[in-house]
């Protein structure tokens, strides 16, 4: 009997954290799209909107503007360089002859 009722209630928690955890998610997703194109976190929402369903220009300066697209550039920049970072050792150890490839993963690794 217990077990049932544990289960019981564990299930609803469940339920409602996973609910509440889905409307957060969908919000900050909404947020962070609308601060990327260029927006204001809720100045995309549907009263924002014209008849035609377009929104409306953006209040985004253009020296505002050019930080966040250098902000967006820099990060890129970095997580390319730390990608090519990764893999490059590797790469060049798959060139290394036959049998010196243990060696050279060896190396790449470390």
């Amino acid at each position: 009997m217990q077990d049932q009722h544990f289960m019981q209630q564990w299930n609803t928690g469940h339920d409602r954290f996973s609910e509440d955890f889905d409307h957060l998610a969908r919000k900050l997703l909404k947020a962070v799209g609308s601060v990327l194109r260029g927006g204001h976190h809720g100045d995309q929402g549907e009263e924002a909107r014209d008849p035609n369903g377009k929104c409306p220009a953006s209040r985004e300066s253009l020296l505002a503007r050019r930080a966040r697209l250098t902000g967006i550039g820099i990060l890129a920049g970095i997580l390319a360089g730390s990608s090519l970072a990764m893999v490059a050792p590797l790469v060049a150890a798959l060139d290394c002859p036959q049998h010196a490839n243990q060696i050279c993963v060896r190396t790449a690794l470390a």
